[in-house]
């Protein structure tokens, strides 16, 4: 070992961010153990690398004693003292050890260490590049499709998602582009493993975030979200900034920013609607896209209100299937009963 290490850890630490004097500890320890394993099993030795030249050295760890029992552990005041004239009885002195047999093991160990903890520490930093990723909405290509699972490449990684998490009915295409929302960015023997989904309601949440700046900025705030997948989505937003409309910016001029929502999860509905603290109001605009004319709070401890629409809007109300006042309840957290205004 010589100076030739230590410009390969120098490229090392410029290539693949792996920090020299960390994989130098790593050395010593590694080198440590391995000296111990051919040659002194018994003896208490501290392996050294010189951080200017790379060279090693091999000190053996001696306590001052009146009589040597153990000459693997132990050593007299008088042999001490001419190792470190400082040294006493019950002191420890080091005495250096000839390594030249130690050599070809020494380069064989740094070669297996160093291939051990390159690939080590590029797992670690690769998770440490894709752990913020926790939580947000990123784009993915399709590699392979079946029956049970999509695979997926995400930057340097691949996972897959199972096709249940996927919306309900959509078929990806390979080689196609597809957003996920990432559940979680977990540690495993391969290096990191991404969970994604395309179903939770923080999927469309994330989407909406990347065309509305105003819900980036935390100027506009997604108060509560229902969602069935594939079939619709309530989001209720709200903005303490009087001057920002909560619905409008979600929606876009021409509502273009909902647009490029609806066509990463078509043919899933998404309805934009206001928030309000009080609870009629709120009750009275979930049953978008159908129009609230009055609102009767029935028991407000049990959240149990009735909502009036005109005889045309009912069954926009109630939706096919009762889905449409389902959502409603589930956004606003009432039980809502939709009656027509006779």
């Amino acid at each position: 070992m010589n100076l030739n290490l230590l410009e390969a850890l120098d490229q090392l630490q410029d290539e693949k961010n792996i920090e020299k004097e960390e994989v130098i500890d790593i050395l010593e320890k590694a080198l440590q153990s391995a000296y111990k394993k051919n040659f002194a099993s018994e003896s208490d030795v501290d392996v050294r690398i010189d951080r200017l030249t790379g060279d090693i050295e091999v000190f053996e760890k001696l306590l001052v004693v009146e009589a040597v029992e153990n000459p693997s552990l132990e050593v007299k005041l008088e042999e001490a003292l001419k190792l470190d004239s400082s040294a006493e009885i019950g002191s420890t002195v080091e005495r250096k050890l000839n390594i030249k047999k130690f050599k070809r093991i020494a380069a064989q160990t740094a070669r297996q260490v160093l291939i051990q903890k390159i690939r080590e520490k590029e797992k670690e930093n690769l998770f440490d590049k894709y752990v913020d990723m926790k939580g947000t909405v990123t784009t993915s290509e399709v590699l392979r499709v079946t029956d049970e699972w999509i695979d997926l490449r995400i930057g340097k990684l691949e996972t897959r998602i199972p096709t249940k998490e996927l919306i309900p009915g959509e078929q990806p295409r390979l080689n196609s582009l597809m957003k996920v929302y990432v559940v979680d960015v977990t540690k495993s023997v391969r290096g990191p493993r991404l969970l994604v989904t395309r179903r939770t309601p923080d999927f469309v949440i994330e989407l909406l975030k990347l065309q509305v700046p105003e819900i980036a900025s935390g100027d506009v705030t997604v108060k509560a979200i229902a969602r069935e997948e594939g079939i619709r989505t309530k989001v209720a937003v709200f903005s303490q900034n009087t001057k920002v409309d909560p619905v409008g910016a979600c929606i876009g001029e021409s509502g273009t920013r909902i647009a490029e929502v609806l066509r990463e999860i078509k043919p899933e509905k998404v309805d934009i609607l206001r928030w309000s603290d009080n609870p009629a109001e709120f009750v009275g605009n979930s049953i978008a896209p159908a129009s609230a004319l009055e609102v009767k709070v029935a028991n407000i401890e049990n959240h149990e209100a009735t909502v009036f629409v005109s005889p045309t809007q009912l069954s926009l109300a109630i939706g096919k299937g009762g889905q449409n006042a389902r959502l409603a309840a589930k956004l606003t957290g009432w039980k809502i009963d939709i009656k027509p205004i006779m």
